[in-house]
């Protein structure tokens, strides 16, 4: 499935939030919290996130950096399921992480979704429309470029 669009939710005094009613069914076989790179949260199907982790543990363990990046990665992960009015508890590490308030954003973001604070998302956003043609011209060419080269950079 394709995570599209931008749903204004609120955060439930028990920490829940309503996953859009038309991508509950991606989340039948699970769902998975993470910490972002961003200051968001990042929502996986039990599928994407099974790819993600096959990935990350395919690092070499001796580089310093990759040992992080699986702390940042599966430390900051929480797998749950959504409940049967299509909720999902956001665990208070997550929430602390992301700076969330009572105001969220689920964002469609291709293979996930991302939860943000609605005024982190409003940065971002302004950030994101203010620089648009760049962040196309630079990944294009990026796209490009590995597509030249059989995609090692060379």
């Amino acid at each position: 499935m394709i995570f599209a669009g931008e749903f204004e939710h609120r955060i439930d005094p028990q920490g829940r939030i309503s996953v859009p009613a038309r991508f509950r069914t991606a989340f039948e076989e699970g769902i998975v919290l993470s910490k972002a790179f961003d200051p968001c949260i990042n929502v996986y199907t039990q599928a994407e996130w099974e790819q993600v982790a096959a990935e990350m543990a395919s690092q070499p363990t001796n580089r310093g950096i990759s040992r992080r990046l699986n702390r940042l990665t599966f430390a900051g992960a929480y797998p749950s399921q959504l409940d049967r009015s299509g909720r999902v508890l956001i665990p208070p590490q997550l929430r602390e992480y992301a700076g969330l308030g009572e105001n969220i954003v689920l964002v469609g973001a291709g293979s996930l979704m991302e939860i943000w604070d609605r005024s982190a998302w409003d940065q971002e956003s302004e950030i994101i429309d203010a620089q648009a043609a760049e962040i196309a011209e630079a990944a294009i060419g990026s796209t490009h470029a590995a597509a030249e080269t059989g995609g090692n950079g060379r």
